[in-house]
């Protein structure tokens, strides 16, 4: 088992958090390996290495946040085949992070102490993959990989504001993680704009502005919100929810509802159902991928049914 650990998780915390983790499953995985990665290089550069050698790991673990469990699947996918670069390789977690949505929800026996974990490999399943074939604000193309949910809107501009947090939310994000991403998500609620953007699905489109449209593959978003829309891991197909353009008050209220896990009955709900989704703004515009965020001028958006062996709790 090979951990690759970002020890500036959750505002630095994550190292603290990590040590009785690592005790525990010392206790259970003798032949542990953790990388500590300088930066996001380093650690893309430590996970490809380890699953194109002879032997690759049979499990690989991301240790932090959202944004590390996007990091080693995206060094672990390879765009040639769409499938990962070890195909006998588990991806486990442990959330060190902010918000760890990959892990909820979270069973009773899913923590070691107070912390989220998935490194059982005995009990993996294989789980969809969304792709991001997008073109970048600077006219280059990428693809990129998620196991969460892409958003573009109100989301998108959160998760960059959070991602970035200086004053008195970074301050808070050391104290309360709950309480930054309310107040984060209250100050680019004040200067939100709707977007234009035109989406277009198999058979259906959306022209009009939006305040959000989340692509998921979890329901669980942004720490505590949450929608209530079918969508699993493994069903081949995305929930797509448009939030419609409002004022800021209809809008709070939305905000509101998904803290309590309500959405299709507001009245500013569009919800679709598809494989493919593509999304194309009227300027160069944020999409979130799991928490990480980029700027784009389009994006096209695709399930890959069941090609990644996810541990279990």
């Amino acid at each position: 088992m090979l951990v690759v650990l970002n020890p500036r998780a959750n505002a630095g915390t994550a190292l603290r958090r990590w040590e009785p983790v690592e005790s525990a499953l010392r206790a259970r995985h003798p032949h542990l390996s953790v990388e500590l990665p300088a930066d996001a290089g380093h650690a893309t550069d430590l996970v490809r290495a380890a699953v194109t050698r002879p032997d690759p790991p049979p499990v690989l673990v991301a240790a932090g946040g959202d944004g590390m469990v996007n990091l080693v699947l995206n060094a672990l996918m390879d765009p040639a085949t769409d499938h990962p670069r070890a195909p006998g390789c588990a991806l486990g977690a442990v959330g060190l992070g902010s918000s760890n949505d990959f892990h909820k929800p979270v069973p009773g026996t899913g923590r070691i102490g107070t912390v989220p974990v998935r490194v059982d490999a005995a009990r993996a399943e294989f789980v969809d993959v969304g792709k991001a074939c997008v073109l970048l604000a600077d006219g280059t193309r990428a693809v990129r990989y998620f196991l969460l949910n892409a958003s573009m809107g109100l989301v998108a501009a959160g998760n960059h504001s959070f991602n970035h947090a200086t004053g008195v939310v970074g301050w808070l994000k050391s104290r309360s993680v709950e309480a930054a991403i309310i107040a984060t998500a209250l100050a680019t609620l004040a200067t939100h704009r709707p977007l234009p953007v035109a989406v277009r699905g198999g058979d259906w489109s959306h022209a009009a502005p939006i305040t959000n449209i989340g692509v998921l593959k979890s329901v669980h978003f942004a720490g505590g919100m949450r929608y209530d829309t079918a969508v699993t891991r493994a069903d081949g197909r995305f929930d797509v929810n448009i939030w419609a353009e409002a004022g800021k008050l209809r809008t709070l209220g939305l905000v509101a509802g998904l803290y309590a896990g309500r959405f299709r009955r507001s009245p500013l709900a569009v919800c679709h159902r598809d494989s493919v989704v593509e999304l194309r703004p009227d300027r160069p515009a944020p999409l979130e991928l799991d928490g990480e965020v980029t700027m784009v001028e389009s994006a096209r958006l695709e399930v890959l049914p069941r090609v990644l062996k996810v541990c279990a709790a």
